[in-house]
């Protein structure tokens, strides 16, 4: 599992669990969790004429889970379930639906690998990031971290939201104007004119009155006019807003520490992880990696994280206005395909609610809740 020819660096599970996540139902249950991921672009960078990568897209890590004494239903019936050649050597989601989400939503094959899931022992697990939130919310934390502004960590979520909300209509734009103050290290001579900056960017056309948290947003910036330090935004790398999704693994082998984690092979994040020990009671927790033809359940985790990636980047992409016209003309076929997408996420939600990871802005999730489970959308969340 790890070369322990090298001294290792030895980080303690519980710097990334949260109070009370202990008696979260079934956490310290030992599951064999397997995963897979898409959307992981190594790392995002400002380019002169915006990114190196595409923003909207999610980067998703998950797969399925088997508790003790569980296993995956013979893959082969699978295969011949869904008529795959014999010289296809491991599934993928392409062998089964391809082009966008909605697209995706269309094939029938798609329909028989959910349900063959759904009736499986196995649950899905998955951690949803947002790129373009993880890119630009250190601002929100860094202007948080003034006492003068501590009437505002109570709504701290909802201010990322709607600084999301604004800069996906534009996030070129955005990028563009965030590269001329080096960001994500702005130098501390100009932080004024950066958030000024900001400020004009976000509210161009005007404030308009979304909610609360919108107006808030406006007056945070307002307020922040003479601050001259930004605790998250210096002693970075300049143009780099991702370095990796490191920590996305992380947070996985710190959540689930009583298991063991299977991740498909991937030298890079190999490496990274090998460099540490994750630690919970004294105790390394168990992870190795697997070659994905040897491994069923990586190609299974393939073909779910394919879909979600699809999902949740559809989320991410769309208005609500969109996506609601995007659902009243769905298929019949794709309807079943995305109820079962609900039904295993609710399977594995009342397995083990720290399945499901969910690290995008609130009016994001709101969207995957409404267009899945038919949750109302809050209207707080509409453009007018």
């Amino acid at each position: 599992m790890i070369d322990d020819s090298s001294e290792k660096i030895v980080i303690d599970a519980g710097l990334f669990r949260f109070p009370g996540q202990d008696l979260m139902k079934n956490i310290n249950k030992a599951y064999t969790l397997y995963y897979d991921e898409t959307n992981n672009i190594r790392s995002l960078s400002l380019t002169g004429t915006g990114l190196n990568h595409e923003v909207l897209d999610c980067f998703v890590l998950g797969g399925v889970a088997l508790g003790p004494g569980a296993s995956l239903p013979d893959i082969n019936a699978l295969r011949a379930q869904l008529r795959i050649q014999p010289s296809v050597i491991e599934l993928k989601l392409k062998h089964l639906a391809q082009g966008d989400y909605i697209t995706c939503l269309s094939s029938n094959k798609l329909e028989q690998f959910l349900t063959w899931l759904l009736e499986s022992p196995a649950y899905i697990h998955f951690s949803n990031f947002s790129i373009l939130n993880w890119s630009i919310v250190d601002l929100i934390d860094s202007l948080l971290d003034h006492d003068q502004f501590e009437t505002y960590t109570s709504i701290r979520d909802d201010l990322k939201n709607e600084l999301h909300a604004i800069v996906r209509l534009e996030p070129l734009g955005y990028f563009r104007l965030l590269k001329t103050f080096d960001y994500p290290n702005v130098p501390s001579a100009r932080i004024p004119e950066f958030l000024k900056a900001v400020r004009q960017f976000l509210f161009s056309g005007g404030f308009t009155f979304r909610n609360m948290a919108r107006m808030a947003l406006s007056d945070l910036l307002q307020e922040a006019s003479r601050v001259t330090t930004l605790v998250y935004l210096c002693g970075n790398e300049k143009d780099e807003l991702v370095s990796g999704f490191d920590t996305a693994f992380i947070h996985r082998l710190a959540t689930f520490v009583r298991s063991v984690h299977v991740f498909d092979e991937e030298p890079r994040v190999r490496e990274s992880l090998e460099r540490n020990e994750i630690a919970w009671g004294g105790q390394p927790v168990s992870y190795r990696f697997a070659i994905s033809h040897n491994e069923p359940a990586i190609q299974i985790s393939d073909i779910l994280c394919g879909l979600l990636g699809k999902h949740f980047s559809f989320m991410e992409k769309c208005s609500i206005d969109h996506l609601e016209e995007a659902s009243a003309k769905l298929s019949v076929q794709q309807r079943r395909n995305a109820d079962l997408v609900a039904k295993l996420i609710d399977k594995a939600d009342e397995e083990c609610p720290a399945f499901i990871f969910n690290q995008a802005p609130h009016e994001s999730n709101a969207k995957s809740l409404w267009f899945l489970h038919g949750i109302e959308y809050p209207e707080d969340y509409r453009d007018l």
